[in-house]
């Protein structure tokens, strides 16, 4: 019989076929499984993923500008006005605590397990994290500036001189150059900086801080903005959304098999943060917590990340923006008062945090997504990238110039990177006229009109509200639905629900303080309800 096995010739080489089968199965199988070999090793890496939201240090996004860049041929540049984010800072005092509590731990544990063959990485990231020391970190540097701050903004000051050496070829003076920074360590450290970086000299005279400042920290002054957006949940919808999502779970299961650690998701903001801080702290040097991290997963925590500012700094609510008009009528009052008068400083430089920069970037429309950022498709081309546009040290710079036949000219870079503003024709640039209708929005600018917050109705952090509108019985209304949802979703119970969707935010009680309070007694909800309605009735 054909292909029958009983001849002894054909026994042998049926044999040697199906031997070869079986081993050329066995080869694709062992192919197919990762090996250690295979997995992603951060120290071969010769072009590693440095995108790290607003903790990217700031030599990784900025750009490289020339004096033609800002000032056109057959001009002259008669004033700058620039505003600074400070430059790469320590963290938040609780973080530091964590670095200090659980960093050394996590690296121990992690060692141990590939000692003991479990985890992925290679031998070039053990050794790099192996390497890794705490230092001398402690709490008491809690959000200063950094040593690598102070370089990133002496430097900006540097190159912005030799870009523009007829505005700034001279030592400073009051009447030339004005300095303005927040009331934070942080941007005067900042502002000092710069000023080295500008003038050889240590006579630059820099002002004490304004504390509220209405130019430079407008959202801390607008109770429309806490009130929509700061102490409102639902206003981070889309980053809680995709912070609880598959994609995110994705990335703790595969940053606990690289590490051979298991991590959850406090763990995994805690490396996030280790990576991007020690990374931006010395940025020619390879961070070693960023060994627990892919590629991939460090897009999708740079995503997270935007979703975030998207919504609190960004277009994802009106009030982001409308907030952010006073420095653009401060630039164009003091362009327009050398246009008009020939007066004025040569160079004025502010100094401010991440929020006011993006906001302010926002309202001129630069970095416009089509369609909403949302937690559903992370898009890769996105034009909202805050590792671009909003990192340490991440600026607004205009400059203005005056042409032959007294025209004049305004042009405008996004650290260093030369931008269009969307209404000149000029890709470089505008006209005096293209300038001032592009900001005609923001040339009447009172926050107490924009910031204002309805009369009769005062939304607390959680969502909820006191009632009191003229005529009516005032009553602390209940949450809606989708809060209900939310809360439960974090782990409220129901008589916590009924405790906290009935106390409003203006009473002072905020709802992380009762998060974990499982089991709040009846008579405590009972005498929250009552003072909560006895608020209500004081506001009518």
């Amino acid at each position: 019989m054909e292909g029958s096995t009983n001849n002894p010739i054909h026994q042998l080489l049926w044999n040697k076929r199906s031997l070869g089968m079986w081993q050329l199965l066995v080869n694709l199988l062992f192919m197919a499984q990762p090996t250690k070999s295979q997995h992603y090793c951060f120290t071969d890496d010769t072009d590693p993923y440095h995108q790290f939201a607003t903790k990217t240090p700031y030599s990784y996004s900025r750009g490289h500008f020339s004096s033609s860049d800002l000032v056109p041929e057959g001009c002259v540049a008669v004033q700058a006005w620039h505003l600074i984010r400070h430059g790469t800072r320590y963290p938040g005092k609780d973080d530091i605590a964590r670095f200090v509590l659980e960093l050394p731990g996590m690296q121990t544990s992690i060692l141990k397990a590939h000692h003991k063959g479990q985890g992925e990485l290679c031998e070039g990231d053990l050794s790099l994290l192996s390497g890794w020391s705490l230092g001398t970190l402690n709490t008491s540097w809690a959000s200063i500036l950094a040593p690598e701050g102070e370089l990133e903004l002496e430097g900006l000051a540097s190159r912005y001189k030799a870009a523009l050496p007829s505005l700034f070829g001279q030592q400073f003076s009051n009447d030339s150059f004005k300095f303005r920074h927040t009331a934070s360590q942080r941007t005067k450290a900042s502002a000092i900086a710069y000023s080295k970086g500008l003038f050889d000299d240590a006579s630059v005279y820099i002002p004490p801080a304004l504390d509220p400042d209405p130019l430079l920290k407008f959202y801390d002054i607008c109770e429309k903005y806490k009130v929509e957006v700061e102490d409102n949940p639902a206003a981070r919808r889309e980053s809680h959304l995709f912070w609880e999502g598959p994609e995110m779970g994705r990335i703790v299961d595969t940053v606990s098999h690289r590490l051979g650690y298991p991590c959850t998701k406090g763990d995994l903001k805690l490396l996030y943060d280790a990576c991007r801080f020690y990374q931006a702290w010395q940025p020619a040097q390879s961070s070693p917590w960023c060994v627990a991290f892919t590629p991939h997963d460090l897009e999708v925590l740079e995503y997270y990340y935007d979703l975030e500012k998207y919504y609190t700094a960004g277009y994802g609510h009106d009030i982001n923006t409308a907030m952010a008009c006073p420095p653009l009528q401060d630039v164009y009052q003091h362009f327009s008062d050398v246009v008009w008068r020939g007066q004025g400083p040569r160079g004025i430089f502010y100094f401010t945090h991440s929020k006011a920069v993006i906001s302010v970037m926002a309202r001129l429309g630069l970095y416009h997504d089509v369609a909403p950022l949302t937690h559903r498709h992370m898009d890769p081309r996105r034009l909202w990238r805050t590792s671009q546009h909003g990192s340490f040290a991440t600026n607004l710079a205009f400059t203005l110039s005056n042409c032959t036949q007294n025209r004049w000219w305004v042009s405008m870079a996004t650290s260093e990177h030369l931008a269009a503003l969307e209404g000149c024709e000029g890709p470089t640039g505008c006209s005096w006229e293209e300038f001032t209708q592009v900001l005609s929005g923001s040339l009447h600018c009172d926050l107490d009109i924009i910031c204002a917050v309805t009369p009769f109705m005062t939304t607390s952090g959680s969502g909820c509200s006191v009632e009191a509108r003229a005529g009516e019985a005032c009553q602390c209304r209940s949450c809606s639905p989708f809060f209900l949802l939310m809360f439960l979703l974090n782990g409220y119970d129901a008589e916590t629900l009924g405790y906290t969707c009935r106390v409003p935010w203006t009473s002072g009680i905020k709802i992380p303080t009762y998060r974990n309070q499982r089991n709040t007694s009846t008579a405590e909800v009972n005498n929250r309800n009552n003072s909560c309605q006895a608020k209500c009735q004081r506001s009518t």
